[in-house]
């Protein structure tokens, strides 16, 4: 029966194994339990190198493992998948093993990973900086934009299959639980978790989006909204369980949503926060901003916040006044170095001129004024840094608009000749229709005039 007794060995592949003790509980395997199965931790004799061997339970005990896992080794490399370097223990070459351990028959060895799931970090309420918060979030968008650009996912994401791994010097993103990822090679699993939790999309119940290669985009989106904004006490108050919203509240108006929004738009600004409301509203996983989405948007979040830093210290420093300080630069001044990038970030969101800025060019672009909607996304442009990924794309925008200007104007496709069209329509239609009225009462008080004078004359 498996696991073997405390300090008991087991040879897997040539070499001796023993499986780990619970740091916690004497005597007890260090065992964790999770949907497929169990995965315990196991050391190996000869070096003491840790692994993690994922035993199965019966029912997802899948031969197709086998191929799958050959599939898998190909992206170990990228960000957050070391889950995807893995040996499976197979009849055809560990017939000795599995004669003692039949529970061990197509068992998963992989890499083991210091760390928690983000599902402990939920319960336990666990206060982070803000800084940390970000560079997690910063992890985890760099795994899932890898992903999306291999046509990769997850499928089944949640907090528990999200391992944040704390052997790293920076926080590192693990992604555990790969067995059902998607890629357009293999065949779709047998079976898809239909437990409700906190990051499953009411829409995500139709098979064909949950094996696709937008599965992980609601999912994802959750989690990096939670991740976000994690160092804020009144979220992690508010958090339902293993996830910040109850399975029953999501794409819901409610207490939790609202506060998610609030506290996204102070920490990052509209354009973060609009893609979480977007999210909030898909009706389909292709309607859920992509990863890279987020990257940008946050990526340019951070940009303005440090630049408005930067400029408050150069304004400081410029300033021999005894005038009062602005608040930022107090704060800077109490805080010890460590703290300084935390409290920076705060205020990690576009000045409200370049916001009313960038909304101005939008709108203009929308009603056909190309020249003015050029003018201000130049103006826009001036004050970003080289190289930048917002730069670049309203240095996108200005080049389709200026493509849009070189047509000649009888040629853009318009709507506003139908509508002043309509307009006149209207406005004729509206006159002709007092006239009638006029003559109408005209003719009534020449009848009553004379019926009048009938009367009198009688």
């Amino acid at each position: 029966m498996f696991p073997p007794e405390q300090d008991d060995l087991f040879s897997l592949q040539g070499r001796n194994y023993r499986v780990e003790e619970h740091p916690r509980f004497a005597g007890v395997p260090y065992g964790q339990e999770g949907r497929q199965g169990t995965v315990y931790q196991i050391i190996r004799q000869d070096d003491g190198e840790a692994f993690a061997l994922k035993v199965f339970r019966p029912s997802f005990r899948y031969p197709t493992i086998v191929n799958k896992a050959e599939f898998l080794a190909k992206y170990s490399t990228l960000p957050g998948l070391k889950a995807c370097s893995r040996m499976v223990i197979h009849p055809q070459q560990n017939k000795e093993l599995l004669g003692t351990y039949p529970e061990l028959l197509y068992a998963v060895q992989m890499p083991w990973i210091d760390g928690d799931t983000w599902s402990d970090l939920l319960i336990a309420g666990q206060e982070i900086s803000l800084e940390h918060s970000i560079r997690m979030a910063e992890s985890f968008i760099q795994i899932m934009m890898g992903l999306e650009e291999n046509g990769l996912a997850h499928t089944d994401l949640s907090s528990s299959n999200v391992l944040i791994e704390t052997s790293a010097e920076e926080p590192c993103v693990q992604l555990v639980d790969l067995e059902d990822l998607y890629m357009n090679k293999l065949e779709e699993p047998d079976d898809f978790p239909d437990v409700p939790d906190g990051y499953k999309a009411p829409f995500m119940v139709r098979p064909e989006w949950q094996w696709s290669p937008y599965a992980d985009r609601f999912s994802g989106g959750i989690l990096l909204a939670e991740m976000l904004t994690w160092s804020d006490p009144e979220i992690r108050v508010k958090c339902w369980e293993d996830s910040y919203f109850n399975p029953e509240e999501l794409q819901q108006p409610n207490e939790r949503q609202q506060l998610m929004v609030r506290t996204l738009e102070r920490l990052y600004g509209t354009s973060v926060c609009g893609l979480f409301e977007r999210l909030w509203s898909a009706e389909q996983p292709q309607q859920c901003p992509s990863f890279g989405e987020w990257s940008v948007a946050l990526a340019s979040s951070l940009e303005q916040a440090a630049k408005r830093a930067s400029e408050a210290i150069d304004d400081e420093r410029n300033d021999d006044s005894s005038a009062e300080e602005p608040d930022t630069l107090a704060i800077i001044r109490e805080d010890s170095e460590n703290e300084i990038h935390q409290r920076d970030s705060v205020e990690r969101m576009l000045s409200e001129e370049m916001e009313s800025m960038l909304n101005r060019a939008r709108a203009s672009e929308m009603q056909g004024k190309l020249a003015a909607a050029l003018w201000d996304y130049g103006r826009l442009i001036d004050s970003l840094q080289q190289g930048s990924s917002l730069r670049r794309e309203i240095e996108m925008v200005m080049t389709m608009i200026q493509e849009k200007m070189d047509i000649p104007e009888a040629e853009r496709p318009t709507n506003i000749g139908k509508i002043q069209q309509q307009y006149k329509a209207t406005t004729q239609e509206g006159t002709n229709l007092y006239a009638k009225l006029w003559i109408v009462l005209l003719g009534l008080s020449l009848v009553i005039l004379l019926i009048a004078v009938v009367v009198y004359l009688i």
